[in-house]
């Protein structure tokens, strides 16, 4: 998608994060544990409208639970009307870069492959592959559209890709300015 901006997530995002999930304290969490340096929280931005967010633990997060693995994809959701168009992508693209930047040689995702199969087979075009022989259930805890948080039992499946591999697209330099950051052009899965 043209246009298109990748960038660090800000206090000044919330009430446009709200609108694609409403839900003020998970966003604040997200912030606040960017500050501390365990996650980095990413907006896509299509002009003055936040149409996607994402999320990168590079450390366990100080609060909440631990994370099944590190580093490891995160809760990446793009609007509905903006679907299909390689922000999904993008966001992908630029975490993996920023994991590679921080001399992470491996990254792993939990996707759910009964109820988004097609977000499953994304990541296995990119090259991952899946840690366990079958998905399993879990119960997590997730944020409602009206912003309450609600406990439901989903599949789920782990995968990992080597950075280092051929599956690592782009190259950091491609995807990321020399600070680390996302430089903005580019383009859910």
């Amino acid at each position: 998608m043209e246009n298109m901006l990748i960038r660090d997530a800000t206090v000044a995002d919330i009430r446009a994060l709200c609108v694609l999930r409403n839900s003020v304290a998970a966003h604040e969490a997200k912030l606040l544990e960017a500050e501390r340096g365990t996650v980095r929280f990413l907006v896509a931005a299509a002009g003055d409208e936040i149409v996607g967010f994402a999320t990168l633990f590079l450390a366990h997060p100080k609060t909440g639970p631990a994370k099944s693995h590190i580093p490891k994809l995160s809760d990446c959701f793009v609007a509905t009307n903006y679907r299909s168009r390689g922000i999904g992508r993008a966001l992908v693209s630029a975490r993996e870069s920023i994991a590679r930047l921080e001399r992470h040689t491996r990254l792993f995702v939990s996707v759910d492959p009964v109820e988004n199969p097609r977000w499953f087979d994304f990541f296995r075009r990119r090259g991952y592959t899946a840690l366990h022989a079958e998905p399993y259930r879990k119960r997590e805890r997730r944020h409602s559209k009206d912003g309450e948080i609600e406990e439901v039992l989903v599949w789920r499946q782990d995968l990992v890709v080597d950075l280092d591999g051929p599956a690592g697209h782009g190259s950091p330099a491609d995807l990321l300015g020399c600070d680390g950051r996302p430089d903005g052009h580019r383009e859910r899965g």
